[in-house]
């Protein structure tokens, strides 16, 4: 991909939300016993680590290939693809790692024994592999996706590689990525067409809007399938609604402003041009737009 489509997804696509929500659906079982915050600040100033996956009953087993190695604190750090991952990003982790333990009320309270950190990227950090092999660390790879890298720190540090992921209970995870498989997707939307509750809708939303940006032809192929067509939109309901929503009320305007200049032929052509309709929608939202 060109250096220019790279700058223009950066600026399109949240993938960092995109994760979030992934994150949270493949833990959504365990939500009454995890708590999850986002850019958990780490002092007065504005430092901040990706997430904090904090399991309030250190009793219960998450049993999916992310979520098997959790401790009670789990510091986690996502690299969006086109993010580069290398060992000065493991160390700036290991710091906030470090900088999160010294934050308890009292001496010791978060335990290093207590603590994990996860950094999350879709595709195999190859060089930075190397690297650590060449300095004499090692890389074992415990599962599909999931490396264990031992001898930098006490505590466990995991490297996830989403592409590499197998685990079926971790499709919301790999949707989020280029070139995704048709039946991950599939198995995603009908699971998710399914979920009740408010906030994993919103999840499988902010899943959605990544994955479907960076895979457009795919969905496109999807939305010619009944049955997928019906589930995105089951899933992407609330979105719908806004869309249509705020649809009506620029038309709404734009009739009010064609009325009050008296513009008739161009009131009279929006309505048979839907085209010409939005040229018009356009120039209203944006005075300096020359179509």
């Amino acid at each position: 991909m060109s250096t220019q489509k790279e700058n223009e997804d950066k600026g399109i696509i949240d993938w960092h939300s995109g994760f979030e929500g992934s994150l949270r659906l493949i833990l959504r079982e365990y939500k009454g016993f995890i708590d999850i915050t986002r850019e958990y600040p780490l002092s007065m100033e504005p430092l901040k680590m990706d997430f904090l996956v904090l399991k309030n009953d250190t009793g219960v087993y998450i049993d999916n290939a992310v979520g098997r190695g959790f401790l009670k604190h789990n510091i986690i750090e996502y690299k969006s693809p086109d993010d580069e991952l290398n060992i000065d990003v493991i160390w700036k982790t290991i710091g906030y790692a470090g900088i999160y333990k010294s934050l308890g009320n009292t001496v010791n309270e978060i335990k290093a024994e207590e603590l994990t950190i996860t950094i999350f990227r879709v595709r195999k950090p190859v060089a930075l592999f190397k690297l650590l092999d060449h300095n004499g660390y090692i890389v074992e790879n415990e599962e599909p996706g999931v490396y264990q890298i031992h001898g930098i720190v006490s505590i466990p540090l995991r490297i996830v590689v989403i592409r590499e992921l197998e685990d079926d209970k971790l499709s919301a995870m790999k949707i989020m990525k280029r070139n995704a498989k048709p039946l991950d997707i599939e198995k995603f939307l009908q699971e998710a067409k399914d979920y009740e509750d408010l906030e994993d809708k919103r999840s499988a939303d902010a899943v959605l809007q990544v994955s479907a940006n960076v895979n457009k032809e795919l969905y496109e192929r999807l939305r010619g399938d009944e049955k997928m067509c019906e589930a995105l939109k089951e899933i992407m309901a609330e979105d719908l609604k806004k869309a249509e929503a705020q649809g009506v009320e620029k038309i709404n305007k734009l009739i009010l402003v064609l009325t009050e200049e008296k513009r008739y032929d161009d009131l009279a052509r929006a309505a048979q041009e839907p085209s010409y309709q939005a040229q018009l929608i356009r120039e209203l939202v944006d005075p300096n737009y020359k179509g």
